[in-house]
């Protein structure tokens, strides 16, 4: 009796199931198990659409076990350090925002693979010297941000946030070829790239700078800033004109409110801008905190001349008490008498 075809088809789909599972089990690698696979298949009776089914995945297991070694070979060459960055940090690769925070806390030595991409193999972080490197960006951002009016603190603050850009750069950034240099840029960060050392090719590119480009920048590794022109002035407070004093607790308040919206879009933009943004956070704050303690000032210098008005009103009063109670008693003018009035006498001496 012939069995119905769908009962056909599920009967050979449960004992696919079945070898299958049989395979998985006997097998200890990916190579076992297309071959107890491929038995499976000769010793049993599959229709000619099971037996494609085995072969489109036995190939499929031998393309993806191709892929994995490659991929594993790729990895393996990723995380070799070269010796002349120092000391490596395996326990870092592939972790790209760990493996910056340990360099900027070790401040030598490398992490080799620190990252990688299907288009340009492993990206060595190397922290390098003042000519290539994290150390090498931190100092030429520093220096270029203190030429662009920003002072020493806050010129580290902004090279530190150029540094902390690269992960996110490198995961989200493009990649950009130019006379033979690679680049990867994302928004307006470029992180410029190397994958020789002194002319010998390497296996892994590593990370030779890093700056902030704007449009008109021409050279792949050349070093450009926002010019101040493109961002709040830095002195923009101190020479406004129209500046209005702060004369109560509410222009205050208002000012903080503000302040804090500045704040939150700082978030938003670029190192140099947020730097300055920041800047300028810090001086509407010391005018702030200025003008409070001026308002202090005033108002306890008005507590203090009342005080002293107060005070002399009472002495003045206190005095004036004093001599409207000392009575002083005037008295008639004494009369007198007049030679011509005086009874005359005669008087006779014998």
């Amino acid at each position: 009796m012939k069995l119905p075809k769908a009962l056909n088809e599920a009967t050979a789909g449960a004992a696919l199931k079945y070898h299958l599972k049989r395979a998985l089990e006997r097998s200890h690698s990916i190579s076992e198990f297309s071959k107890n696979l491929e038995l499976s298949a000769q010793k049993s009776h599959f229709s000619n659409n099971t037996l494609k089914i085995i072969e489109e995945l036995n190939n499929g297991v031998k393309q993806a076990s191709e892929e994995i070694k490659k991929k594993a070979s790729d990895l393996q060459h990723a995380t070799t350090p070269l010796k002349e960055f120092g000391k490596n940090y395996p326990e870092f690769a592939l972790k790209p925002k760990e493996a910056l925070e340990k360099l900027l806390q070790e401040r030598n030595g490398q992490v080799a693979g620190a990252a990688y991409r299907e288009d340009l193999g492993g990206i060595d972080f190397v922290w390098g010297n003042k000519d290539y490197g994290l150390e090498h960006i931190l100092k030429r951002r520093e220096e270029q941000a203190i030429g662009k009016g920003l002072n020493e603190a806050e010129a580290k603050e902004y090279a530190l946030n150029v540094i902390k850009t690269i992960p996110e750069v490198i995961e989200k950034g493009v990649k950009v070829e130019q006379n033979g240099r690679v680049a990867i840029e994302y928004q307006n960060i470029r992180v410029g790239l190397k994958d020789n050392w002194k002319g010998e090719k390497l296996p892994n590119h590593w990370i030779i700078t890093g700056y902030e480009k704007t449009e008109s920048s021409g050279s792949l590794y050349a070093h450009p800033l926002m010019t101040k022109s493109e961002t709040l002035p830095l002195n923009s407070i101190a020479n406004n004109p129209t500046q209005k004093p702060l004369t109560s607790q509410e222009d205050l308040l208002k000012t903080s409110e503000n302040l804090n919206e500045t704040t939150k879009d700082a978030k938003n933009l670029s190192p140099l801008e947020q730097a300055n943004a920041e800047k300028l956070a810090k001086l509407q704050r010391e005018q702030e905190h200025s003008e409070q303690e001026f308002l202090k000032a005033k108002e306890q210098e008005n507590k203090r001349k009342e005080t002293l008005k107060k005070k002399l009103e009472h002495e003045r009063g206190n005095a004036g008490n004093i001599e409207s109670q000392t009575k002083i008693e005037v008295g008639e003018d004494i009369p007198t008498q007049t030679q011509a009035q005086l009874p005359k006498s005669r008087v006779r001496l014998n």
